[in-house]
């Protein structure tokens, strides 16, 4: 075992500096949590009887988004902030 923990969502530890940034081109960013949720959303529109469990996790999971990429800073664009 480490001492290491992750830094917390939103800290700025390990994304890029501005200076690298400028060299390169990022693609729009939509953060695991809210994929998944977006995935959860569709299964309870197939899965109307479990509607309810799918919505409360797709719920869960907006709430864990990280907001911005940890490498580059940008902002999830998901519709749901």
């Amino acid at each position: 075992m480490t001492d290491w923990t992750p830094p917390p969502p939103g800290d700025t530890r390990e994304q890029l500096p501005d200076a690298i940034l400028t060299l390169i081109e990022t693609a729009p960013y939509t953060s695991t949590a809210c994929e998944t949720a977006g995935l959860l959303a569709e299964a309870a529109a197939v899965h109307t009887d479990q509607a309810d469990e799918l919505g409360a996790w797709a719920d869960r999971m907006h709430q864990r988004c990280r907001i911005n990429h940890k490498y580059t800073g940008r902002l999830c664009g998901c519709s749901c902030h």
